[in-house]
């Protein structure tokens, strides 16, 4: 099915189930008051790895994953271990740097971008979405400030601009039935739309993933990754990091 089609299937699924929305407001506020909150990892927000020749620079921007929450240091984070996954593939030195808060939405990333010094880079990897889906930012403005994020990290980068894939909700394990559900959709809805915008933009492209969201692979909170998730995570989406990479050299 194209996705324009399965956009379209979504919003009709997620119009049908807004009346829903106010009968599960006490699930969604037990959720909120008992999950375990947990800090962004502590450490240097950069780094390298081992390699030859004069290396990549990867630049990592995006919300909590990003901000290493759900391990105790960023060496163990998201970033690191996905420098570590593109230098074993490509031998390269990988020299990496985050931009990552805990909570932020995709307008407030863009607030960052254009407030933050941040070195040029060959990669641009973006992570966002699920304080997207759970504030409910609204399709047209998730669209717009997507675009509005490329051109800003054009001015950073001459190599590609590449993004994540909004995270499947619907597995997390902190979230209960039905409202795991209900975000599931929610999230598949950003997803798709940020498919959408990545494939009318020459120089900006989606990556999939499909690491395992299991409760050994989970933080403590049952909302973010273990390092052993975060592992997983980076070498499901490493490959297809270098490949456009390649395709999109400085």
């Amino acid at each position: 099915m194209k996705p324009l089609l399965i956009l379209m299937a979504l919003r009709a699924g997620w119009i049908l189930s807004i009346p829903l929305l106010m009968l599960m407001l006490p699930q969604a506020l037990y959720v909120k008051r008992t999950t375990k909150r947990l800090m962004e990892a502590t450490g240097p927000r950069y780094g390298k790895t081992l390699g030859k020749g004069p290396g990549i620079r990867l630049l990592h921007v995006g919300e909590s994953t990003v901000a290493g929450v759900g391990v105790s240091d960023m060496q163990q984070g998201f970033t690191a271990n996905l420098a570590s996954s593109m230098n074993q593939s490509s031998q390269q030195q990988i020299h990496w740097q985050v931009l990552g808060v805990n909570g932020i939405k995709i307008g407030e990333l863009l607030n960052q971008l254009q407030q933050e010094t941040l070195n040029e880079c060959d990669i641009a990897l973006v992570t966002m979405g699920v304080n997207d889906t759970t504030k409910l930012t609204s399709l047209n403005k998730w669209r717009e400030q997507i675009r509005l994020t490329i051109n800003q990290l054009l001015t950073l980068t001459q190599g590609p601009i590449i993004f994540t894939q909004v995270p499947a909700m619907a597995q997390f394990p902190a979230l209960p039935a039905p409202l795991k559900y209900l975000l599931g959709l929610r999230a598949k809805l950003l997803d798709v739309e940020l498919q959408r915008v990545c494939k009318n933009h020459n120089r900006a492209h989606y990556v999939s993933s499909k690491p395992s969201i299991e409760p050994h692979l989970m933080a403590e909170d049952g909302y973010h990754p273990s390092e052993q998730g975060y592992q997983e995570w980076a070498n499901s989406i490493g490959p297809s990091i270098l490949q456009h990479y390649s395709q999109h050299k400085p």
